[in-house]
């Protein structure tokens, strides 16, 4: 069996969303590996009332005989590139080499409650590390700081869950119960993260 590896994304295998647990047979190409399932894939091979239950292997999808779609920070990537859907998509994203668009594409989407949002840092997608919880901060800490970490890396608007999520009367977090979702900038090493629920 291959080896997944994608430049985007170095999660655990589990928080890819779409893949099928057990090796199958690509619908595509007949070889029997690590497959995806093709539901909410970008892809010419198949109509979009043909793809249910049908299964896309890595090769493929590193061949870009499917693809997926994300929501970014810079703005909603399907094939046709880069596009202001939602509030939080940039208004004027920066140019973006197709190389990268087209990695970006080819990497699976994260399971996530709502929908995956994928950060940005330096002109370019950030790479997926996966979930953490809180003694994740505690221990990826350098002075153990835990929330001084938390609020580094995220934005604004999303860091009262720390305080949100800390029982009264108690100084250490051991608990919530949203998913935060760690990425890294490949560039300059920056942390970042974001956090949804059910």
């Amino acid at each position: 069996m291959t080896n997944m590896i994608f430049k985007y994304f170095k999660g655990p295998i589990d928080e890819m969303s779409n893949l099928v647990i057990e090796h199958s047979v690509c619908s595509i190409c007949g070889k029997t590996d690590h497959c995806f399932e093709l539901d909410y894939t970008i892809t010419n091979v198949f109509s979009d009332d043909e793809k249910d239950g049908k299964f896309g292997c890595y090769s493929c999808l590193k061949e870009g005989r499917f693809e997926f779609w994300h929501d970014t920070e810079f703005g909603l990537l399907d094939e046709n590139g880069l596009s202001k859907v939602y509030k939080h998509n940039m208004d004027n994203p920066p140019l973006i080499a197709i190389e990268k668009l087209v990695e970006l594409r080819r990497t699976p989407q994260i399971i996530s409650w709502q929908q995956e949002l994928w950060l940005t840092h330096c002109d370019d997608f950030m790479v997926y590390k996966g979930t953490w919880e809180p003694k994740d901060f505690y221990s990826n800490s350098k002075d153990g700081d835990g929330k001084a970490l938390f609020m580094s890396m995220t934005n604004e608007e999303l860091n009262h869950l720390w305080d949100d999520s800390l029982p009264e009367n108690e100084t250490l977090l051991e608990e919530w119960y949203p998913t935060y979702y760690v990425f890294r900038c490949s560039h300059c090493g920056k942390m970042r993260g974001n956090w949804d629920c059910d």
